[in-house]
């Protein structure tokens, strides 16, 4: 073992460590199920794949902490740029993998126009500009002018020139309206247009006029170059600059009463055709990424993967993608040996993590560790044929890991319906009290009540009814005539533990005049960075989060800022014990 891995290992045991201490600390209740559904450390590298995801950094704690392997985590490269975070993630190995949505977005210059039912988009050198799988996005402002909405299709031809096709279904609505100033919005200042957004100023936009002219030489000599008094109209999001052409118009183009009223399918065929500007995103190629894990593998390896590809809210899974078949199956159809001269072989490890009241602190988390899959030789031989076979066989293993997460995950539509499932299980439970349930049968329990209903309950009014009758029950709403909870008329209880009480509470107060400050500021990062969080979340991934629910990035910045400061302020005091002592020495040995 050379040098490097061996202070790579030392330091991961280090940090594992003190990952453990977090995670026992923000969770008050934790385990593994099944963990003899470990593979044992032969040789073979394998593939850990677990979801549900909801937070990047406890998910991927709660899997650090409970694997007995050394695991190399992919993560989105966007996680790589937090400070000190991002820098421990590198050392220890992880993969940056990009995602669509963290690929910056270039503004293209002209306009476009969507028609073909949104299967084909024009525009002056269109086709030169953009590349096949690039995705496109255009965006249009709703009659009543505080909205904006945003479509956006992927590339799948260049036709010519000055037009390409939008690969099926075409250009669909990313979004349901927003209110101005969250996405880009267009402004034409003389006889060019420019993109102003929500955080720009009459200064920043001088400075980079110039820029933009430099781009457009038969644009300099109709403009004036530079910018007059803007004007704001009352509304911070939105911003009018009056330029020598008083006929100027402002805003992105109009959508049409028609279109915008109608509730139709949300794809183009209800987006007008109307010239409007463009932005695109170009994904880098993933083989690098899949090199990467492809030279673990070889390596005897374990990877790490969270196959939906966001963090979510959602109670149940989201669809998964194509990365982690891919990458299992483009390994062993090499023909080529691992680097230890033996066949190459690889083992899917599925891993459930089912969370309970997981938007709180001190809540509960229990893993799941399921049955190895093995990947047939069938599929290898599919995947090798390439073309349509190759597609067919990524989808029956995707099918395969599905199935397998699914059964030991807790799915359900929604919050309420996950309520309700509780609640029908407590039920149940009561009903067999002589009977002991310890936790892992009440997972199963929930797990076979939540299967069983999603597979033979229709969606009807009865059901709703049934389930907001069960869930008040569950709270104990007077409306049903529940009494509460009997106290006795002396409590003898509370007599004789006050004393008690009163003495933690005395030894209590040290830690919390220590302590206060460090929680107070972290609840306040956290409460800022959940926030930009869900904004972020509102401008590219709104069907998976619920509203007003900032706990998924709120906790990782608790987490994050409180463990950083916590460690500041320990060196803090364990420097101010130095400096007393060698004070006090160096006093004594003077009076000496």
């Amino acid at each position: 073992m050379s040098l490097a891995i061996a202070v790579r290992t030392a330091f991961y045991i280090i940090l594992r460590f003190l990952a453990k201490i977090v995670f026992k600390i923000f969770y008050r209740d934790h385990g593994v199920f099944h963990p003899e559904n470990f593979p044992p450390d032969d040789g073979t590298p394998i593939l850990f794949i677990a979801a549900p995801h909801g937070n990047f950094l406890m998910d991927a704690i709660t899997i650090f902490v409970t694997c007995p392997r050394y695991v190399y985590f992919l993560s989105a490269r966007s996680n790589f740029d937090y400070p000190i975070f991002g820098t421990l993630m590198t050392f220890i190995g992880c993969i940056p993998v990009t995602r669509p949505f963290d690929v910056k977005r270039v503004d293209g210059d002209g306009l476009v126009r969507v028609i073909e039912d949104g299967k084909i988009v024009i525009g002056n050198d269109l086709g030169n500009i953009l590349k096949v799988r690039d995705t496109l996005y255009v965006e249009f402002e709703e009659p009543d002018h505080e909205t904006l909405k945003e479509a956006s299709g992927i590339v799948e031809e260049i036709i010519n020139d000055d037009k390409v096709r939008i690969k099926e279904p075409g250009m669909k609505w990313t979004t349901k309206g927003k209110p101005k100033g969250q996405l880009k919005r267009l402004v034409e200042y003389g006889s060019f247009v420019i993109r102003v957004d929500r955080e720009s100023t009459i200064n920043n936009l001088e400075k980079f006029l110039p820029k933009y002219l430099t781009k457009s030489i038969d644009r300099l000599s109709t403009s004036p170059g530079v910018l007059t008094s803007p004007v704001f109209d009352g509304q911070p999001n939105d911003i009018i600059i009056h330029s020598s052409n008083q006929e100027t118009t402002e805003h992105t183009p109009l959508i049409p009463e028609s279109s915008s009223s109608s509730r139709r399918s949300s794809y183009i065929h209800s987006v007008p055709d109307i010239p409007t500007t463009y932005s695109y995103t170009r994904m880098p190629p993933h083989s690098e990424v899949y090199s990467a894990v492809h030279s673990h593998f070889s390596k005897s390896n374990c990877i790490a993967i969270f196959p939906e590809g966001t963090s979510h809210d959602n109670e149940h899974m989201l669809s998964l993608k194509y990365g982690c078949a891919v990458m299992s199956l483009g390994y062993l159809a090499s023909n080529e040996p691992d680097a230890s001269g033996k066949p190459r072989k690889l083992k899917l490890v599925p891993c459930g993590l089912n969370f309970f009241d997981r938007h709180s602190f001190r809540s509960r988390v229990f893993v799941e560790i399921g049955p190895t899959i093995e990947i047939d030789n069938e599929l290898i031989e599919m995947y090798k044929a390439g073309d349509e076979s190759k597609r067919k066989a990524s989808q029956q293993l995707l099918n395969t890991i599905h199935t397998s997460l699914t059964e030991i995950t807790i799915n359900a539509p929604d919050y309420e319906t996950l309520l309700f499932f509780k609640t029908a299980s407590k039920l149940y439970r009561e009903k067999l009290s002589p009977q002991k349930f310890n936790f892992s049968d009440k997972i199963y329990l929930l797990r076979r009540i939540a299967k069983k209903y999603s597979s033979t309950v229709p969606l009807t009014e009865e059901v709703k009814i049934l389930k907001w009758d069960t869930n008040t029950y569950a709270h104990k709403l007077r409306k049903h005539h529940l009494s509460l909870p009997h106290l006795s008329v002396i409590p003898i209880s509370l007599i004789l533990y006050l004393p008690l009480y009163l003495f933690l509470i005395v030894l209590t107060i040290p830690g919390l005049i220590f302590f206060c400050p460090i929680g107070l500021i972290a609840q306040y990062v956290g409460k800022k960075q959940g926030e930009n969080t869900m904004l972020y979340d509102e401008n590219s991934l709104s069907v998976t989060r619920w509203p007003g629910m900032r706990w998924v990035g709120k906790r990782t910045w608790v987490c994050l800022w409180s463990l950083a400061k916590l460690n500041r302020r320990r060196y803090f005091m364990l420097q101010k014990e130095l400096l007393s002592t060698r004070v006090w020495k160096w006093l004594d040995d003077n009076n000496n």
